[in-house]
């Protein structure tokens, strides 16, 4: 008699999709993590030098952190646009895509540059800033200012490159970055080689160089490759269908980036309002704990680019995929939990040389490490739910999110907890999202909504 095999036998994932995330996520692993690194190098160098730069260097940093996660949706939204003009072997899209992308990178930049420039010490101020903060944050922040159209273009050309698979020339260019600015930061900051020993200025210029440079090399690998228009005759601005196809998913990726930074931004100026060492002990701690997370990134782009390519079409193959990033999310968290404890505890030297600061990091390792596992499997299933399109869900729920964690914080600052009840609120915002996602999984998102989706399509086949 012949058995018939049960298709709920099927393994959860299988080598075809571990060999996908490992192509994509290895390279893509050393291209994401290019910024943040920037920014660790630049709070080391700068802790070394002045415990007062340090702080300066925290509302600063929270202020980039806010304008280059508002800006993310032109990575992710380049990159779907990319691939799927790709697989339909149609190349003059692929360059109208990209370069509608580069044309909207640039404009946002330059006008954030020009507001940050014009309104540096209100905006330092708005974060909670003291006024001796103020002046010393405010070089800083204008100098650093001038990367963004750099910085935003360089998002949108790594965008193409991974809608084309390609994650090994983002590597390679944000290694040669990374390079510039760590030796800018040991010249112009500490004063290395006879340098400029210029502080938390010198930091900033660093930072300037290295990212005009990976702008530079991308625009000559795009335009040698014809992914972008050769001439200026050719560039033109994006038209109104061209807009509205941007915006329809862009819009909200966007609103729901500006609450979520909006939690990260109420952490730092509760931070500021504590004192000027809780904020110094609170930036070395975000920094450790942001530059880990980027560890998790790699299989949140797998999750955008494959989930969204397979979802509708084949959904088998999207749920094995699903059930493999969640589980790698899992395993990649503990071990960065860990190393988020480890650092704190064993390495705070290398952040600032004040004894007491590196004891007050050292004292929030627990709370980091937890809520670096938690960060781990949220930021992967939200990756998922994007390829799925559940854009409007992710939305309300960081809306959600945003009050909440505003009253937490609000008592936090009143509780006299300090620095301990800031990670409290770090870890609790980790909670809270994963709880929500366990619950939209239970009424029949993810997952289940993969099925739905898969159903009316084979509905609509069939009709």
């Amino acid at each position: 008699m012949e058995t018939r095999r049960n298709p709920s036998s099927k393994p959860i994932f299988g080598k075809e999709e571990l060999d996908e995330v490992i192509a994509l996520a290895i390279p893509a692993l050393g291209s994401l993590l290019a910024d943040p690194l920037m920014s660790l190098v630049d709070t080391a160098v700068v802790g070394r030098h002045s415990s007062t730069s340090l702080a300066a260097l925290g509302p600063s940093t929270a202020v980039f952190q806010i304008v280059f996660q508002l800006f993310s949706f032109l990575s992710i939204t380049t990159t779907g646009m990319v691939a799927r003009a790709c697989a339909g072997g149609d190349n003059g899209t692929v360059r109208r895509a990209l370069a509608n992308s580069t044309i909207l990178a640039v404009a946002f930049g330059t006008a954030t540059c020009l507001g940050l420039n014009a309104f540096a010490p209100a905006v330092l101020s708005a974060m909670g800033c003291s006024p001796d903060l103020v002046a010393t944050a405010t070089p800083y922040l204008r100098v650093r200012a001038f990367a963004i159209p750099a910085v935003l273009f360089c998002t949108s050309a790594q965008g193409g490159c991974l809608g084309l698979q390609d994650a090994r020339t983002p590597l390679l260019i944000f290694t040669l970055a990374a390079v510039v600015n760590v030796a800018g930061d040991l010249y112009a900051v500490g004063g290395a080689w006879g340098g400029l020993g210029l502080g938390v200025k010198g930091a900033a210029w660093a930072t300037l160089a290295a990212q005009y440079v990976s702008a530079a090399v991308f625009f000559r690998v795009l335009t040698s490759r014809r992914m972008l228009p050769l001439t200026w005759g050719d560039w033109r601005l994006p038209s109104g269908a061209e807009m509205r196809q941007i915006c329809s998913i862009s819009g909200m990726l966007l609103l729901g980036s500006l609450c979520r930074m909006g939690v990260y931004t109420m952490m730092t100026m509760t931070a500021l309002k504590i004192g000027a060492l809780t904020m110094a002990a609170h930036q070395v701690a975000l920094q450790i704990f942001w530059t880990l997370t980027y560890f998790v990134d790699p299989l949140f782009v797998a999750a955008t680019s494959f989930i969204a390519r397979d979802h509708g079409r084949r959904p088998e193959r999207v749920r094995r995929m699903a059930w493999l990033l969640l589980r790698l999310s899992v395993g990649v968290g503990a071990f960065i939990a860990v190393v988020c404890y480890l650092v704190p505890t064993h390495a705070a030297g290398a952040f600032t040389t004040d004894a007491t600061l590196a004891t007050m990091i050292g004292s929030i390792a627990p709370l980091m490490g937890t809520a670096q596992l938690v960060s781990a499997v949220v930021l992967v299933a939200e990756g998922v739910l994007i390829g799925c399109g559940d854009l409007r869900y992710l939305l309300n729920v960081h809306c959600v999110n945003f009050i909440a964690l505003g009253a937490l914080l609000w008592w936090v600052r009143h509780s006299g907890l300090g620095l301990h009840g800031i990670w409290i609120a770090v870890l609790a915002n980790q909670l809270l999202r994963l709880t929500q996602h366990a619950a939209h999984v239970w009424r029949g998102g993810g997952p289940d909504l993969l099925d739905r989706a898969t159903t009316r399509a084979t509905a609509g086949d069939g009709g």
